[in-house]
This record gives structure tokens, sequence and C-alpha cells, in this order.
């Protein structure tokens, strides 16, 4: 690996770094603010719906694309 590859390297880790802080930053103010505005458990519900939404809807969308994939692939066989 060269210097300079190296070096680019670091860079982005130090970036992804920086990223993710200020990504905790933003969430941790956000979570207080929506606290103190609307309740704690409003911000619960919120928060878990999209927390658990985030985690489910890549699947969901994989398992959709494949049904939706295997319909036109029985449709376009020929009939017996």
């Amino acid at each position: 690996m060269t210097t300079q590859t190296s070096h680019m390297h670091r860079d982005l880790e130090s970036d992804q770094g920086l990223a993710l802080t200020l990504a905790a930053l933003i969430l941790t103010g956000t979570g207080l603010l929506a606290s103190c505005w609307v309740g704690p458990l409003a911000t619960f519900t919120v928060t878990a719906v999209l927390i658990v939404a985030a985690y489910a809807v890549p699947g969901l969308t994989r398992r959709l694309a494949i049904r939706r994939a295997g319909r036109e692939l029985l449709r376009s066989l020929p009939a017996d």
C-alpha cells in the first residue's frame, strides 16, 4: 500500500468517526428535545417505531421483490 493510499484510508476512517459522533450527538439532542416537547412515552414510541421500521423494511422489500419476480416468472412460462 502506498503512502498516499494509507493517508487516504486514515482520512476516511477519521471522517467516518466524525460522522458517527455527530449522528450520535444529533440523535441524543433530538431525543431530549422531543421528550421535553411531547413527553417521554410519545418520544419512546416514535423512536421505537422508527428503529423497528429501519430494521424490518429492507427484509420486507426484499421479500416483496422476490414474490413479484416469482409471479412474473410464472406468468412468462408457457401454459401446458
